[in-house]
């Protein structure tokens, strides 16, 4: 009653205390083995998790040849057991693509093994089996043993197993045995199902290059594919009939024209198409292609698919570096291209990883040629550069070099100086070279960015980024004059440690070349004495040469430069010494001696160029030792220069007969590139002995000298004439020959002692005399030459010019008249310019300052005002290389887009092998159209004169 409640429900009785206890036990144990569990997954989890920081245990680590040659013979047990061979078939691959080398008669045993392993049913192993006979690569004689398999296979009901027996027939069929099995693939071509379909396309795309005869006839099979529902059929078809098709340009260009007008259903080939529908563009300019594909890559701009619309936005940044009349704008071929820098933009955001890194390589790409354009993703660049993955961050960094402003260049070296150390050596070097260009950009900045470089100079690195970031210090210091001395202690630092011999050389080279134009040069002696009594030979030859170009430009120094050569007079090394000796005794002249004469020479003797040949000078030697003339002096001014000394030795070679061995008969053989230019090299040698012996015959032995050097052809009639005549001129210290190279197009005519007569030569010219052309009969060529004599004129040092009316007087017969007649053939007027007196002679890189300086202390400069007739500077520094007939140096033949100025260096050889370098600068005033300044420096003042008064 007490328990009951208010509704009449009775409580449930009390379970007795025994069941309680035992309720309690079993709570108890169920709650600690829940914990166990907890605890043995957690620790599962832990393991997990750590399994990445431990060190991979490859399971295939054990593996070696012998075992697995020894287990082979499993493949020929009765019943086959799948499992065991396709362990071993496993590990046959793996070693194989480890390098482990089979010899010839083990691979044939596996080989005959493995195709055994056909009788299996098994799917899984018979794919093993496909995938191993691809690896060992069988003979031609083996293959024949599974080619019977194969094609059964190819021909079965299992689609997987003719699908990849096709790939293997594609990879071991003998060229002569595809015409056998061509219709097997044609068929599977066109198959229903897409894995058969794309393997035969994969496998013509393997047969074609051993038999494309046989891939040819499967083109209407191909074209069938390329409209195909699944995306790997099409895109296997699309690179299939391109393969085709790139041999014939016009059918190239319908194929690509025609598939861009349609609709491709796989992503894949439409990146595919765009990409060559851009290799079509970049090629050639047709404008029948180019309306057509550039508006089908402006379609792919709005694509669905990202891969689509990153490629095309792609192919328009290619275009853009290619297509120099929009440089500056935002136009491609005349069509709008801020639609595809807007995609990149939004790739830029992305949060996949691969779309971010391949928007910002690309935009990098396009800041080289136009920064301007992809300055307006420069708000989207910046969060980049906290990007998780580095090379993503570097690429953002760089290319903010490229285009980002002046006021953003101290926190964008603050942020390189983060992960420079996190970086591959590859972005190192991109960041060193958009530092460079910044600095260049940007001279203001020099300090901070300087010192970057100095910064990296002093960190671990290759020798490539060493050298990358030494040539952007030495450029900047060239450039910017005022980071000279900052750049110069930079270079004199990293020397202190510099572990790289080449480098080392290189810097105290350089250091040579600027010091004694610095402020306080002697400051900078102590770190090129250093080197000097530290280093290896090598090192310690540059560091003599250095100090001995710093004490013949400073004077004052020379004292003390002269008594730390003494300190290294008895170096162990002979090059060393030998330099000393020579420096310190010609220096010894000049500081005690006051020797005008010694300087001169010692300022000689310090200077890499010579104006003759030093090949020349030994043989000279040579022979006047021979005679027993040991007294008698040896005049350099009468040496060849190396040029001339070259082409006579060429000449003088082709006059010896060729060697043949006895018994040995020559058989013919293809031509290979190098024998081609030795052809050539013994054309040219075999003219010039012509030349020789023809000038002989006229002038005498000897009477002309060395050959100074040869002019190019040019042509003295139109191309379409019936007789062409072109006039070489070939230039000697005081004579010049005419060389008229004759060619008979007509056909049925002959003709007879063709001479070449000219006028007008007073007073700068005299005939000495003159050869002429025996016969000529069609399509045949030959050469007249006249022998003139130059009227010196010390003004002109040598340079006359002239022009003189030209003709040809020759007896022509025609077909069956013996007799013949008489007949005079004018020509154009033979014009003898300043460019013909010039041999156009390249610098180094870099090299240009250098010798310019030697020949401010050494030569005499002559400057010339101009005002050109020209349009554009392009048009100006064309005209102006071709009239001098010199040649550009450090890249300064090509005029960059948009600017008003252009700087041209130029150097060639002068007649009588005299250096002569010039500065051309070339600017567009809109009061007076194209001016230009001419400034030039050689040895004499006479030569100096001339080149620079030769565009008046």
């Amino acid at each position: 009653a007490v328990c009951g409640s208010a509704h009449g429900q009775s409580c449930p009785s009390p379970l007795p205390r025994y069941k309680r206890r035992s309720l309690r036990v079993a709570t108890m144990a169920s709650q600690s083995l829940k914990d166990t569990i907890k605890e043995k997954i957690a620790t599962a989890l832990k393991e997990n998790l750590k399994m990445d920081e431990r060190e991979f245990q490859n399971p295939w680590a054990t593996q070696d040849k012998a075992s697995v040659l020894q287990e082979s013979r499993c493949f020929g047990d009765a019943p086959i057991d799948s499992e065991k061979c396709l362990n071993l078939l496993t590990r046959i691959i793996y070693l194989i693509q480890q390098g482990e080398k089979f010899t010839p008669t083990e691979l044939t045993d596996l080989f005959f093994g493995v195709t055994k392993l056909f009788q299996a049913q098994s799917t899984r192993l018979r794919r093993m089996v496909y995938l191993t006979i691809k690896e060992l690569e069988p003979a031609e004689q083996e293959v024949f043993i599974c080619m019977s398999c194969l094609i059964k296979d190819m021909n079965s009901k299992n689609d997987c197993f003719r699908a990849n027996s096709i790939r293997v027939l594609s990879r071991v069929l003998d060229p002569a045995m595809a015409a056998q099995i061509d219709r097997y693939l044609k068929t599977a071509i066109v198959d229903k199902n897409p894995f058969v379909s794309s393997s035969a396309l994969v496998c013509g795309m393997t047969l074609h290059k051993s038999v494309p005869d046989v891939v040819k006839r499967w083109v209407n099979e191909i074209q069938e594919t390329v409209n195909s529902q699944h995306v790997m059929v099409q895109f296997h078809a699309l690179a299939l009939l391109y393969d085709l098709k790139k041999g014939d340009r016009l059918a190239l260009h319908k194929v690509v024209t025609s598939m861009a007008r349609s609709q491709m259903k796989s992503p894949m080939a439409e990146c595919l198409l765009i990409r060559y529908a851009t290799q079509t563009l970049l090629s050639e300019r047709d404008p029948s292609v180019e309306k057509t594909l550039m508006s089908y890559l402006d379609s792919c701009l709005r694509h669905k698919s990202e891969m689509v619309t990153y490629e095309a936005a792609r192919a328009f940044c290619q275009l853009a570096a290619m297509d120099t009349e929009g440089a500056g704008g935002h136009t491609v071929l005349g069509y709008d291209m801020t639609h595809a820098t807007t995609i990149l933009q939004i790739f830029l955001t992305s949060p996949k990883p691969v779309i971010r890194f391949g928007a910002i390589r690309t935009l990098n790409m396009l800041a080289q040629t136009r920064p301007q354009t992809a300055a307006r993703c420069n708000c989207d660049m910046e969060p980049l550069l906290s990007d998780q993955n580095r090379n993503t961050a570097t690429l953002a960094l760089t290319t903010l070099l490229k285009t980002g402003h002046e006021s953003n260049v101290e926190r964008l070296v603050k942020q390189i100086t983060s992960f420079m150390s996190d970086i591959s050596d590859v972005f190192k070097i991109e960041v060193v070279r958009a530092v460079k260009g910044l600095c260049l950009l940007y001279p203001s900045k020099y300090k901070v960015l300087m010192s970057f470089l100095s910064s990296n100079l002093r960190e671990d690195g290759t020798a490539e980024i060493k050298k990358d970031l030494v040539d952007a210090l030495i450029l900047i210091i060239s450039q910017v004059p005022a980071s000279r001395e900052v750049g110069l202690l930079h270079l004199c630092e990293f020397i202190e440690d510099c572990e790289y011999p080449n480098l080392c050389t290189r810097i105290l080279g350089f250091l040579g070349e600027e010091v004694p134009s610095t402020g306080q040069p002697a400051k900078y002696i102590r770190f090129i004495y250093n080197r000097m009594i530290l280093e290896n030979a090598l090192v310690r030859a540059a560091a003599v040469d250095a100090l001995s170009k710093i004490a013949m430009k400073c004077t004052s120094l020379r004292r003390d430069v002269l008594l730390l050569l003494q300190f290294g007079a008895n170096d162990n090394d002979d090059e060393v010494r030998d330099r000393i000796s020579l420096y310190s005794t010609v220096l010894q002249q000049c500081v005690d001696e006051n020797n005008e004469a010694a300087k001169i020479g010692y300022k000689d003797l310090m200077t890499a160029e010579v104006n003759f040949s030093l090949d020349a000078l030994y043989d000279t030697l040579v022979s006047q030792h021979e005679s027993g003339r040991l007294d008698g002096p040896v005049d350099v001014s009468s040496l060849p220069s190396a040029e001339a000394y070259a082409a006579t030795a060429k000449a003088q070679a082709a006059l010896q007969p060729e060697k043949k061995k006895p018994g040995v008969p020559s058989a013919p053989a293809k031509q290979t590139a190098a024998e081609v230019q030795q052809k050539e090299a013994e054309q040219k040698a075999t003219a010039n002995a012509e030349l020789q012996r023809v000038i002989t015959e006229i002038a005498g032995e000897g009477v002309l000298g060395a050959l100074q050097h040869s002019c190019k052809p040019k042509p003295l009639t139109e191309s379409e004439a019936e007789y062409t005549v072109q006039c070489i001129k070939h230039q000697f210290k005081a004579h010049l020959v005419l060389e008229m190279y004759v060619s008979n197009t007509v056909q049925g005519v002959v003709l007879e002692n063709i001479e070449a007569r000219l006028s007008g030569l007073a007073p700068n010219y005299t005939e000495v005399g003159a050869s002429a052309i025996s016969r000529l009969e069609y399509s045949q060529n030959g050469s007249a030459f006249v022998v003139l004599q130059k009227n010196e004129n010390e003004e002109q040092g040598g340079a006359l010019p002239g022009s003189f009316g030209a003709a040809l007087r020759f007896l022509q017969k025609d077909e069956g008249d013996d007799l013949g007649y008489e007949d005079d053939y004018p020509v154009e007027n033979i014009v003898v310019g300043t460019g013909d007196f010039m041999f156009p002679r390249a610098l180094q890189q870099g090299q240009f300052k250098s010798v310019w300086e030697q020949l401010t202390a050494q030569g005499v400069e002559a400057t010339q005002k101009l005002a050109l007739n020209f349009k554009t500077l392009e048009a100006a520094v064309e005209h102006i290389t071709g009239t001098l007939n010199m040649s550009p140096c450090d890249n300064t033949g090509k005029v960059e887009q948009g600017v008003r100025g252009h700087t041209l260096l130029m150097s060639g050889t002068f007649l009588g092998g005299q250096t002569c370098l010039v500065k051309a600068l070339v600017g567009m005033d809109p009061g007076r159209g194209c001016v230009a300044k001419l400034s030039c420096r050689a040895k004499s003042d006479k030569v100096a004169q001339v080149v620079s008064s030769a565009l008046l």
